[in-house]
């Protein structure tokens, strides 16, 4: 006993030792994720972000949510699924999917969806919330610092200029040929602001002058919104332009687009790819469309900035553009955080029907069924809402085709099953099943098996085959890993199946029951000293909890980063569950949890008086085989006492 009382007292005094030497209460370097050592931040202030960012508000800018009792629920971003497993306790502040385990605090969710470090997540969060956090240097010191081309900065500067811009725009004359251009597009001053368009005057270096007097140029440089001649002087990267501002889904500006207003070329052109910026796994008009595809269960895409606009101007708010791309799987992932019922436009010539039929396998990786819409020869969305009013595009939305139904009576017009030669036909199970191999959900897949049949014709063997080549594919594909950039897609692997043993589920389940039950924690206290934890560090982030009787849990921070990722997810179930929801069986469940605990200590007592034995000689050995005997004892006495 006294090595286990030696290993505790250790990990006591090296907490109180961490205490001292970091903001996250205890927070060791070697116990923190990749990336977390950073900026660092009184309890205060977390505590002050924690309690006004409304979890469910923060997660459902991303996933679509809705009410299940207590939770809310949705379909998990982090990986394909049909039916929801993915649940949020706002009471308890908690996300955790039941499908693929990814869980956790609103910071672990920034964490995973927008690769933000802690101190970044609490301060993206700070600033949603119209939080102040003061600026410190590198030691820690509150007070202003000089940006260094991290996240946050370069989020800074894209705002500093998208408002330059915009500025520029509607009260200088340097725009009046802007102004102009949006009247003769149709583009009112209201849709404009809410845009946030603005005008790039011809001058090379106003933008740059405004960002160097914040200390921004360098996140500028980065971002390509300013470049360097071969003097090394720094120059605007948009001149003359109409600028058209890229945001996220969260309303921040990532990316500009400009578009000249002469004749002259490139017509547009873009801002560069940024660690805030990718053109394939970004949407234009996102922030705008949100909310309404939300409540409307529905996005549209369309290829143009005007477009977008038009649109959205006519009364199609849940319109969203692709960013000089064709439309990428990345993209169809993102919008299907919000809604599964995706229309594509393209052009009604053969072309566009071409262009729909390469996106169908987009679709189809991202486990959709898109649908297309098909613009009559000669118009593109803008022109066609000018010319023929948003009730004929409206029309164009309600005879739209599902692309893997369009792509299937195209090969049953290949090849008829009653004039078609051997090869046609070989030719068009193999085209069609290159399609269904990119399915990985087996509902949907015999679905199509099934509509493939009745449109194409296929007779019972040719069925056979093609579900023997589509199974063997589909295991396959399925086993593949995510594009580059996904947010941690997870298949239905080990740690979706994977349970914490016993000893992990007492310790998380301490835990658990400390923040759900805040009366609970100073009994729980007086246990703690009767008790070894295996996990020196769970055992510490569960003292900090019980050293606190605030019922709002300034700890998540410590859970966020003092928590292993496994870890954070178990707890992140218990939390989400309704195991801790009977008030009159925590008490009970406590006890249970600190047997658990008793147990494994006793457990691994033995095995070390047992291994002492074995190694042991002479008198020595009889005296550990002796002591492991009364260990045994004195365990099951133990357990017969309860």
């Amino acid at each position: 006993m006294r090595e286990w009382d030696g290993r505790y007292r250790a990990g006591f005094f090296a907490g109180a030792i961490r205490q001292l030497r970091f903001v996250f209460p205890h927070c060791a370097p070697d116990a923190m994720p990749a990336g977390w050592k950073m900026t660092r931040f009184t309890d205060r202030e977390i505590e002050e972000v924690r309690s006004r960012a409304d979890v469910v508000e923060v997660i459902g800018a991303h996933v679509r949510l809705r009410r299940a009792g207590r939770n809310f629920v949705g379909l998990c971003p982090f990986h394909n699924e049909k039916t929801p497993s993915f649940s949020v306790n706002p009471e308890r502040g908690f996300f955790h999917c039941f499908g693929c385990g990814a869980g956790g605090t609103v910071f672990d969710f920034m964490n995973k969806i927008e690769g933000l470090t802690f101190p970044e997540a609490l301060q993206s969060l700070a600033q949603r919330y119209g939080i102040r956090l003061p600026e410190r240097s590198a030691d820690n010191r509150a007070g202003p610092t000089i940006a260094n081309g991290d996240r946050a900065s370069m989020l800074t500067a894209n705002q500093v200029a998208a408002e330059f811009y915009a500025n520029v725009l509607w009260n200088t004359s340097d725009a009046e040929l802007a102004r102009d251009y949006l009247k003769t597009r149709g583009i009112t001053s209201e849709t404009a602001r809410a845009f946030l368009l603005g005008f790039a005057p011809p001058r090379a270096a106003n933008v740059v002058g405004i960002l160097q007097k914040r200390g921004l140029l360098e996140p500028a440089l980065k971002l390509g919104l300013a470049k360097k001649d071969e003097s090394g002087a720094a120059y605007d990267m948009f001149r003359a332009r109409l600028m058209f501002p890229i945001r996220d889904a969260q309303g921040r500006v990532i990316a500009f687009g400009g578009r000249v207003l002469d004749n002259r070329l490139p017509k547009y052109i873009n801002s560069a790819e940024s660690p805030l910026y990718s053109k394939a796994r970004a949407l234009y008009g996102l922030a705008e469309a949100r909310s309404t595809i939300n409540k409307g269960d529905r996005a549209i895409v369309v290829e143009g900035y005007i477009d977008v606009i038009a649109l959205w101007q006519a009364g199609f708010k849940e319109t969203v553009a692709t960013l000089g791309t064709a439309l990428t799987i990345d993209q169809l992932r993102l919008l299907s955080r919000y809604t599964r019922n995706i229309l594509a436009c393209f052009d009604g010539d053969d072309a566009g029907r071409k262009a729909s039929l390469r996106a169908l396998e987009a679709f189809l990786q991202a486990g959709l069924l898109g649908r297309g819409v098909f613009i009559p020869q000669g118009y593109d969305p803008d022109t066609l809402m000018h010319e023929r009013g948003a009730g004929h595009f409206d029309g164009l939305l309600q005879h739209s085709e599902l692309l893997i139904e369009m792509f299937l009576r195209q090969q049953a017009q290949i090849a008829p099953k009653e004039r078609a030669a051997v090869d046609d036909r070989a030719r068009i199970l193999a085209s069609i099943g290159d399609k269904l191999r990119l399915i990985k959900d087996e509902f949907q897949f015999n679905l199509l098996v099934r509509k493939a049949v009745d449109l194409v014709g296929f007779t019972d063997r040719e069925e056979a085959v093609l579900r023997r080549a589509g199974r063997r594919a589909l295991a396959i594909g399925g086993a593949r890993q995510s594009a580059p950039g996904r947010a941690q897609e997870v298949s239905s692997g080990t740690r979706a199946t994977s349970s914490p043993g016993a000893l992990v589920q007492a310790e998380l389940g301490l835990i658990a029951l400390a923040l759900r039950y805040p009366d609970l924690r100073p009994e729980l206290k007086s246990h703690l000293r009767q008790h070894v934890f295996p996990d020196q560090e769970t055992g510490s982030v569960l003292e900090d909890i019980c050293a606190t009787s605030e019922s709002s849990v300034t700890s998540e921070a410590a859970i966020s980063s003092r928590l292993g990722e496994q870890r954070r997810g178990w707890l992140s179930g218990m939390m989400v569950g309704s195991l801790m929801d009977d008030a009159a069986k925590a008490r009970s469940l406590m006890g249970d949890y600190l047997n658990a605990l008793s147990e494994g200590q006793q457990r691994c007592e033995v095995a070390q008086l047992r291994q002492a034995a074995l190694t042991a000689n002479g008198e020595e050995a009889v005296a550990a085989a002796q002591a492991v005997i009364v260990a045994r004892r004195r365990s099951a006495h133990r357990q017969d006492a309860r």
